[in-house]
């Protein structure tokens, strides 16, 4: 497993991602909400346990299938919630069977298979900064196809992210350096 350090700087700039993450998605009128913040946090631990998880057990099985399996397992676990706690769907319109698809294709299968071969081909910090390019490129599809608002603490935010993530992806492509070790005792 991926036992590279993460160097100073890409720990100053995950946590910058974050803060543009905050300014991108908060507005005066937003209220915390304690479930929800236990839920996001549920979701990152699980998600940091999953990409430890998946880098160890990946090497058996091609990338596609390896995704596929993820996907399956994950849906089945959430099937009976969802049936359980989601009421019926109504009949769905051609259109929208056609985002469903493009989510299932777009933003599943190729998604996780992209982010799975990540995983297995370049260090973990750098594959998880990117988890930050969704939420973002949600906010920007909403600005160009919803004609939803983007304030300039919303442009801000986007700068920060795309810099962290940048700073992220050039200081883990550096050479790591060796620890500086004392100098051997001189014997006479």
């Amino acid at each position: 497993v991926d036992a590279r350090q993460p160097p100073r700087a890409a720990v100053v700039a995950s946590f910058a991602g974050v803060v543009g993450m905050a300014a991108l998605l908060l507005s005066p009128n937003s209220a915390w909400d304690s479930i929800g913040i236990l839920a996001a946090l549920g979701g990152a631990v699980s998600m940091a346990i999953g990409s430890y998880l998946a880098r160890r057990w990946q090497a058996a099985m091609p990338v596609l299938a390896f995704t596929g399996w993820q996907l399956l397992v994950g849906g089945g676990m959430l099937l009976p919630l969802a049936l359980w706690l989601d009421p019926p769907l109504a009949a769905l319109t051609l259109p929208q069977v056609g985002g469903y698809v493009y989510l299932c294709v777009f933003g599943a299968v190729l998604s996780y298979a992209l982010w799975f071969r990540g995983l297995a081909r370049l260090p973990t910090a750098a594959v998880a900064s990117l988890g930050l390019l969704s939420p973002l490129t949600a906010v920007t599809l909403g600005w160009l196809w919803l004609d939803q608002a983007m304030r300039g603490q919303s442009l801000l935010g986007i700068v920060l992210v795309l810099d962290s993530i940048l700073v992220v992806q050039v200081s883990m492509s550096q050479p790591q350096r060796a620890p500086k070790r004392a100098p051997l005792p001189q014997t006479t």
